[in-house]
């Protein structure tokens, strides 16, 4: 099973461009998940995945732990197609002890494929993150 934990240092979390991003409920479910994504060749590079407190605040979701460039950062996502209440579900999702699964993808037919193995596998809250719209996938 390959993928990197973002948990391992203090990296801000900023707008994930060309992401499926979607949340699973348990390690059984998140096992199965990153198994056939690895399967179907993302790799270790390619899947991310977050979870506990720790991931919950790297989302700094006013951006105030990053001092005035993260509460910049933050203001003017605002007023793009940043769901800012999206980041918040994200962060209650990790402190309520479930898991974000977050996989680069390079077009759209991935980021269906991403999407479908992420929902088979009990995935909510996945959205499609691309430079210019965010798209729920399911």
């Amino acid at each position: 099973m390959e993928f990197k934990s973002l948990n391992q240092d203090d990296n801000w979390l900023t707008y994930p461009t060309n992401k499926v991003i979607g949340s699973v409920s348990t390690t059984g479910d998140l096992k199965a998940a990153i198994t056939q994504l690895n399967a179907d060749g993302f790799g270790q590079e390619q899947v991310s995945v977050l979870c506990g407190s720790k991931a919950a605040s790297q989302l700094d979701v006013t951006g105030e732990r990053h001092g005035l460039l993260g509460r910049i950062y933050r203001f003017v996502e605002k007023f793009g197609d940043m769901d800012v209440e999206l980041l918040d579900d994200y962060k209650e999702e990790l402190l309520g002890g479930h898991f974000l699964v977050a996989v680069d993808v390079e077009n759209e037919d991935q980021s269906k494929h991403v999407s479908d193995i992420l929902v088979s596998h009990g995935g909510h809250r996945v959205n499609f993150f691309g430079r210019w719209t965010i798209e729920n996938l399911g």
